[in-house]
């Protein structure tokens, strides 16, 4: 039987913090090169190591020193530059990403191997709400109203749930969600793509865990998520409902209904197409011309 992972708001607030660390392009570059030439080098060696960085190192170098990944120390008068554990250990977190990525992206349009597949996918997924949307959607496994999820997904004191349809909406053109229903009434659900992608959220939630700190407590905790292990279901008979049962198209009538109490506001305001633009203001009469 497959095993369960509990996860709450403020883990997926944790790992999206890791995306965050470890998702800005050269990071995982600037990690690889660090352990190709034995978890040290001096900064000056960087510009023979990766020439094409130019003046963009400098500030990377710094942003990675602040995520705790690399530290600076002095060997006689040139600045070193060193892989802490934390930065060690984000490197295992690329054989699971690169899988994904290579199954499920194209090809990076720059670099070559895991460190490219890694920098991609995390860069995919680096925005607010990523993780916990995944998760929520992950832990019911099967397609679900916006609304039936928004409390896993935004904090209580947080942005305006349209922030959850947007993000849906940008998944879906990732090719990790797909919409099914009519609209003002669309329900989400992972396609493949975004099942497959729960391995490697899990190696970035475990290297999350160990150096990533906790996010400050709320004063409303959420309830957690429980994320089920995607596997293959055996159909089981027909029956009819017993007595005094609701039945399963009573239950989906009445399911859609609380949805749509709580979230028609939203879903009007929100729309997955461009609006319309108007007319422009052009008067082709002949009092305009004279004016």
């Amino acid at each position: 039987m497959p095993t369960s992972i509990v996860h709450d708001l403020a883990q997926a607030q944790q790992v999206q913090q890791a995306m965050s660390v470890l998702g800005p392009p050269a990071t995982v570059a600037v990690l690889r090169t660090l352990d190709r030439n034995g978890g040290e080098l001096p900064i000056q060696g960087f510009a023979d190591a990766m020439p094409w960085m130019g003046s963009r190192l400098a500030p990377r170098l710094t942003a990675m020193e602040a995520g705790g990944l690399v530290s600076k120390a002095r060997s006689g008068q040139a600045s070193v530059i060193c892989l802490t554990a934390a930065g060690r250990d984000a490197l295992r977190i690329q054989m699971p990403f690169t899988r994904w990525a290579s199954a499920h992206q194209a090809v990076p349009e720059s670099g070559t191997g895991m460190g490219a597949y890694t920098e991609q996918a995390l860069a995919s997924l680096n925005r607010t709400h990523t993780v916990a949307t995944l998760w929520a959607l992950a832990a019911e496994g099967e397609p679900v109203y916006p609304s039936e999820i928004q409390d896993q997904v935004l904090p209580a004191d947080g942005p305006h749930p349209s922030a959850l349809y947007r993000r849906l909406a940008q998944l879906e053109e990732a090719g990790l969600v797909e919409r099914s229903g009519e609209r003002h009434a669309y329900m989400y659900a992972l396609t493949q793509a975004g099942q497959d992608l729960m391995e490697p959220l899990e190696a970035l939630a475990r290297w999350a865990d160990r150096h990533v700190p906790a996010p400050a407590a709320r004063p409303a905790a959420s309830a957690p998520v429980r994320v089920a292990a995607i596997a293959p279901v055996t159909p089981s008979p027909v029956s009819a409902p017993a007595a005094g049962q609701p039945s399963p198209a009573a239950q989906a009538a009445g399911r859609a209904q609380a949805a749509s109490v709580r979230s028609v506001t939203t879903a009007l305001a929100f729309s997955h197409h461009p609006a319309p633009q108007p007319a422009p203001l052009v008067s082709n009469s002949a009092s305009a011309r004279q004016r």
